[in-house]
């Protein structure tokens, strides 16, 4: 395998199924499930995976989460990789609050206070399995442009993992109040390619700005009329595909 496909969440498995089956008609993929519980455990999973059915050169497509999670495994293990980032999160604190903002404003004045109301749960430990896929409903709305999801789309979705969700996204978010970003960016020595949808709610200058500032060999593009999925967009999922396979092949 010389692709591997990494989801977001933490805890949204399955969900970049589509894209390693799509590349797989030209390339072999590698679709690493998580299932460890901190930071560190899915680093070291990761290595595991990805010394046990790969080799160099590689090309790591990481989606919003998994973008992040991409980035830590080739800090800490450098090596003959390319990083694709696709609908990364902001790497720095000052631009969060803008998800929030952007998000409501293409949601209902109900919605809005359903998805704080769903948030305050969240972070009061309730069932959280459940709360994610109520966000999840609300999140087809906020975050994408024109949503696509075919039947083997969803046969290919496990269980989201709310314990998973919570426990790793503490320490991720950790990472970027305590402002380490700044000193783990530093570290890549390996070409990035920013893929971002021009209607995500994720500021895409909370990503290329601090990589601009570590001097990191970055390409950035923009899709139009696309949100933070581009392989669940109707208007652009073919074209971000043979994006994608140019980059990789």
């Amino acid at each position: 395998y010389r692709v591997v496909v990494v989801h977001g969440g933490p805890g949204a498995l399955g969900d970049v199924a589509a894209i390693a089956r799509n590349l797989s008609s030209s390339v072999g993929v590698l679709e690493p499930i998580q299932s460890k519980y901190t930071v560190d455990g899915l680093i070291k999973e990761l290595k595991e995976q990805v010394e046990t059915y790969t080799n160099e050169p590689l090309s790591f497509v990481g989606h919003s989460w998994g973008a992040w999670l991409v980035l830590l495994y080739a800090v800490r293990y450098p090596g003959k990789v390319k990083l694709i980032l696709v609908g990364c999160a902001p790497f720095e604190e000052e631009y969060v609050s803008l998800i929030s903002e952007r998000r409501k404003k293409k949601l209902s004045e109900e919605e809005g206070t359903y998805w704080d109301l769903l948030v305050g749960k969240l972070e009061r430990g309730y069932n959280r399995d459940d709360v994610l896929r109520e966000l999840e409903r609300l999140v087809v709305k906020s975050d994408h442009y024109r949503f696509r999801e075919t039947e083997e789309d969803k046969r290919d979705i496990l269980p989201v993992d709310g314990k998973m969700y919570s426990s790793v996204w503490r320490e991720a978010e950790k990472i970027r109040k305590d402002g380490r970003w700044k000193n783990l960016l530093s570290r890549v020595r390996c070409p990035v390619y920013v893929i971002h949808g021009e209607m995500d709610p994720h500021p895409l200058e909370g990503v290329i700005e601090p990589l601009f500032r570590a001097n990191i060999k970055f390409r950035k593009i923009v899709l139009p009329r696309c949100g933070h999925s581009p392989f669940k967009e109707e208007e652009v999922c073919e074209s971000f595909y043979d994006l994608l396979k140019s980059i990789v092949l």
